[in-house]
């Protein structure tokens, strides 16, 4: 039984993967798109759960902070390894009931040239750049079939619901503070959560725990990180995301100068 990750995420021109022990991740990115490569890992094995004798256990307890911090507006800065010796790192702003979202992506390492991009949705519109000082372009996503590259899940664009689904065995490990499993043994294709914030590995499980992580909350019962680890051959992957500004306005607004996308985009 094995585990395949691959990098996701659809503005980033790079796919790499590594095969797990326990299920297998994959991934996809804007174009173009490099071809994957595989490689076999293991994972540790994961921690026990940790009811508390006078009150919530401590995954009820996390989970109900996760469910809060993913229900309301924040903002999150991300960095983080991926397969084939690459380097994530992102940052933005995420409102779900507003449905807007603006964050920067870069990726590094791995022998290839950086790649990075920057996004605004607001509603069904989505305005893309690789950097500061370009012309953003404008895409209507209502216009943009759902297997295509340039297509944008707004449903859960940053991972974080993926994440909470995917949340196995929790231990209270101090005040505020938590470690656990992720469930990824489902036979299916978890697409891409991780890291939360910018989802560059897709994971698909046909067996056994795929990653462990911890998690801090604060004392208003926001979750404030989130840390990631998955092993393989080559050593572990690690993946950090800060949360913050929860309940916030988020600022986000549409660029004031953009041009539209060339018809071949809604192909």
């Amino acid at each position: 039984m094995g585990e395949v990750v691959k990098s996701y995420h659809p503005a980033l021109a790079a796919a790499v993967a590594v095969l797990l022990t326990a299920g297998c991740t994959t991934s996809s990115t804007s174009p173009p798109v490099a071809a994957p490569t595989a490689v076999s890992t293991e994972t540790s094995a994961p921690p026990p759960a940790s009811p508390s004798p006078t009150g919530p256990d401590a995954r009820t307890v996390l989970l109900a902070a996760l469910e809060k911090s993913r229900n309301t507006t924040y903002r999150f800065a991300t960095s983080g390894d991926v397969p084939d010796a690459k380097k994530i790192s992102g940052s933005g702003s995420y409102d779900p009931k507003a449905r807007r979202i603006s964050v920067k992506v870069r990726m590094t390492g791995g022998g290839q040239k950086a790649v990075a991009t920057q996004r605004i949705v607001v509603g069904t519109d989505l305005y893309s750049r690789q950097k500061d000082g370009e012309t953003w372009v404008h895409l209507n996503l209502k216009k943009i079939k759902k297997d295509s590259l340039y297509a944008f899940d707004m449903t859960d664009p940053t991972g974080l619901s993926r994440f909470v689904e995917s949340v196995g065995r929790v231990t209270g490990t101090g005040t505020n503070t938590y470690s656990g499993t992720l469930d990824i043994d489902n036979g299916r294709i978890n697409e891409g959560f991780l890291p939360v914030g910018t989802p560059a590995i897709w994971v698909m499980s046909s067996g056994g725990a795929g990653a462990t992580f911890t998690a801090t909350t604060n004392a208003a019962g926001w979750v404030t990180s989130i840390k990631v680890s998955l092993k393989d051959r080559k050593g572990t992957l690690h993946m950090t995301t800060i949360l913050s500004g929860h309940g916030k306005a988020s600022g986000i607004k549409k660029p004031s100068d953009f041009g539209e996308a060339m018809d071949f985009y809604y192909d």
